[in-house]
């Protein structure tokens, strides 16, 4: 039953892309209420399901017969899988694509209990229920057309892995830039609060300067409190000024990109960034406006 050729285990892989694709894309799209095209690719594949699948038909093998053994050695597999690939793909783009962070149980926001224990189940629906059908499937197709069809399909998925991968490379490096423009307008805000208080502590000390003098220098100190007043309007303008600008930026950059990466943000409601929070929340925010 698990004999394949290198031919028909791609093909094995590719279908259970697509159904994990579907299964995701039905769950999230219910959860959100509108169609979502889920995953990092653009095409109707999730390989993270594909290579699941195929690692957990691998660790079947030996197997077969015994379904408690099979259950524990999926949920451990596949949840240190599911481990691995959240961590790789973090540090290579730094977003987390999916996220447990609000579940009991988790760790890391990367794996958590629920999904182990449905990884386990999952294992065992997949060895003595799912792949029956897709194994009769794979075995029915004859040589002279799995060969080339397989072949077909590893061009067309690698060609969405280039540009998917480029992508999301191309989305680090945004959340980045638009961080830096965050910080800026966020640094300006700061400054200007800091100089109203800083200000008024100046303008009460004059006054009680003012209070305490002798009357021959009421003149020059009314002068000094005008001048520090006129001062510090103008500070406070330059500052609103710098603020603005840096807040049209960021609105602007983060429309841009909004538009930009659309279906990478519909695609995946729950990404997250430890190192970016900030300015991809701003871009989820943004994400359903016209």
């Amino acid at each position: 039953m698990y004999n394949y050729n290198p031919f028909q285990w791609l093909l094995i892989f590719y279908i259970y892309c697509i159904l994990g694709w579907l299964f995701e894309s039905a769950v999230v799209s219910i959860q959100q209420r509108h169609l979502v095209n889920r995953g990092f690719l653009r095409g109707p594949m999730l390989p993270i399901y594909g290579f699941g699948a195929t690692i957990m038909l691998h660790v079947s093998l030996p197997l077969l017969g015994h379904p408690v053994a099979i259950y524990f050695a999926g949920l451990v597999t596949a949840t240190a899988f599911e481990y691995l690939v959240g961590v790789l793909m973090e540090t290579l783009f730094k977003v987390r694509y999916w996220d447990y962070s609000a579940h009991r149980f988790q760790f890391q926001g990367r794996i958590c209990l629920d999904s182990s224990i449905a990884w386990g189940f999952l294992s065992l629906l997949l060895a003595y229920v799912l792949h029956k059908p897709v194994a009769q499937l794979i075995t029915g197709l004859p040589r002279t057309l799995s060969i080339p069809f397989a072949a077909v399909v590893t061009v067309l998925f690698l060609y969405d892995v280039t540009l998917s991968a480029k992508a999301a490379f191309e989305f680090a490096a945004v959340l980045e830039e638009l961080e830096k423009l965050r910080a800026e307008a966020e640094g300006l805000r700061v400054q200007l609060n800091l100089g109203v208080r800083e200000a008024q502590d100046r303008l009460d000390e004059a006054r009680a300067q003012l209070r305490a003098a002798h009357s021959e220098l009421e003149s020059g100190l009314r002068g000094r409190i005008q001048s520090a007043r006129s001062a510090e309007d103008a500070r406070r303008e330059q500052l609103r000024q710098r603020l603005a600008a840096a807040e049209t930026r960021l609105d602007e950059h983060i429309r841009q990109r909004r538009r930009h990466y659309a279906a990478l943000l519909h695609a995946n409601p729950s990404a997250r960034s430890t190192k970016f929070p900030d300015v991809l929340h701003l871009l989820h925010d943004h994400r359903d406006e016209p």
